[in-house]
C-alpha cells in the first residue's frame, strides 16, 4: 500500500510538508481514482499545492521513478528473465479544455473526431497477463515512429525476454519497419502488425485463396536518402467459400503460420487492460500537460499494485482493491479529537 506514497514523494518530495499531510493528500487522490472524481473536488486545500510542485518537475523525473516501480513489479511477479509478448498502442483522456494547444491531439473515438484528447504512446506485457511498462506523451508535434522506437529501447533495458510485438494497423510505416528488421545491426525484433488494405496488398489478397505470403520491399526518405525496407506480408482468409472479400494482412518478420496469426488477439489484452485503468482515471480541472502525465502514470502504479496483488494473494475487483487502498490510508491519519456538540433545547 506505501509504494503509492513512495512514488508520489520520489516525484515531488511532499514528505517535508508532513508524514500526515502527504498521507492526506495520497487517501484524496486515491478516493478521486476510485470514484472517477477530480482531484481538486476531493482535496481542495492540497490541490493547489500538489499541482505547483508537479509544475517544478519534468517527465523524466517520473519516468524515472514509474520505470523503479515496473522493475520491482517484475521481480515480485516472477517475470524476470521470463518469455514475454508485448503490445504498443495509444490511450488517450478525452477532455474539454481550450487550452491544451500542441499537447492534445483529436480523439480517435468514433463520432468524437471534433473533442480534443490527451494521448499517450504507451507499451505493455500482454501475455502472461496485462501488465503496463511506460506510457510516454503523444502530442501533435511528435513523431510516432520515434517514440515507439524510444520505448523499444527501453523495453531493451528490461530484464524480460520479448517473444513477440503486437502492432495494429495505425503503425504500420516503413521507417518503423525498417528499425525492427534491424538488418545491419543484427538485433531485429520479432514483430507482427496489422496492416492497412493498400493497393500492393490488395494485390496480394487477390493472389491469396486462403493462407499465402509474399515478401514486400517498402520505400521511405529521411535523412536526405532513400531507404527500401523488406518484409513478409501474410493474408488469410477465415472463410474464403462463404466471405470471399474478407481478409486480414500482416507484416512480420515471423516464420509465416497460422499458429503466428493466432497471437495476433492477444494484443487486445492492451485494451482491455486500458480499459480497467480507465476505471482509476484521476481527473483534473488543470491543463497543464505535466499535471495530466503525473495523473496517467499514478493511476499506472495503481494497476501494477492490483496485479501484483491478484496474482500472488487473492483477485479482486479493481474497484474494490482501490476502495482497500483508500481505507489502509485513512487508517494512517490520526483521527482529529473535535468538541462534542452543543444540544439546544
Amino acid at each position: 500500500m506505501g509504494l503509492i506514497r513512495k512514488f508520489v514523494n520520489k516525484c515531488l518530495s511532499l514528505v517535508r510538508l508532513g508524514t500526515e499531510w502527504l498521507n492526506n493528500l495520497v487517501c484524496g487522490v486515491v478516493e478521486a481514482a476510485r470514484t472517477e472524481s477530480y482531484v481538486e473536488t476531493v482535496s481542495p486545500s492540497q490541490t493547489d499545492t500538489l499541482h505547483k510542485t508537479i509544475k517544478w518537475n519534468d517527465p523524466k523525473t517520473f519516468m524515472r521513478e514509474y520505470e523503479s516501480v515496473v522493475r520491482w513489479s517484475l521481480q515480485k511477479l516472477n517475470l524476470r528473465n521470463k518469455h514475454v509478448k508485448i503490445g504498443i498502442d495509444v490511450t488517450e483522456d478525452l477532455t474539454w479544455t481550450e487550452h491544451g494547444s500542441w499537447n492534445t491531439r483529436p480523439s480517435t473515438h468514433k463520432g468524437q473526431h471534433h473533442i480534443e484528447s490527451w494521448q499517450y504512446l504507451n507499451v505493455s506485457i500482454v501475455e502472461p497477463f496485462f501488465l503496463p511498462l511506460m506510457s510516454i506523451p503523444y502530442r501533435q508535434i511528435d513523431d510516432l515512429d520515434t517514440l515507439v522506437i524510444d520505448l523499444l529501447r527501453y523495453v531493451r533495458t528490461l530484464p524480460i525476454i520479448v517473444d513477440l510485438v503486437l502492432f495494429d494497423r495505425g503503425f504500420y510505416h516503413a521507417y518503423l519497419i525498417d528499425y525492427l528488421e534491424n538488418r545491419r545491426g543484427g538485433k531485429p525484433w520479432p514483430y507482427l502488425i496489422f496492416i492497412k488494405k493498400t493497393d500492393a496488398v490488395k494485390d496480394y489478397i487477390y493472389q491469396t485463396d486462403m493462407f499465402d505470403w509474399f515478401d514486400h520491399t517498402m520505400e521511405y526518405s529521411r535523412d536526405k536518402s532513400t531507404w527500401h525496407p523488406q518484409t513478409t506480408i501474410v493474408v488469410w482468409k477465415p472463410d474464403p467459400e462463404v466471405h470471399p472479400d474478407v481478409a486480414w494482412p500482416f507484416a512480420t518478420n515471423q516464420e509465416p503460420t497460422q499458429e503466428l496469426l493466432d497471437n495476433y488477439p492477444k494484443r487486445w489484452g492492451h485494451e482491455t487492460g486500458f480499459r480497467v485503468h480507465d476505471e482509476a482515471r484521476i481527473k483534473s480541472k488543470s491543463s497543464n500537460p505535466l499535471i495530466r502525465f503525473f495523473y496517467h502514470l499514478l493511476s499506472m502504479v495503481m494497476i501494477l499494485l492490483w496485479r501484483i496483488q491478484s496474482v500472488r494473494k487473492q483477485h479482486v475487483v479493481f474497484k474494490r482493491y482501490l476502495k482497500s487502498v483508500q481505507f489502509s490510508y485513512e487508517q494512517l491519519i490520526p483521527t482529529k479529537n473535535y468538541p462534542p456538540p452543543i444540544i439546544v433545547y
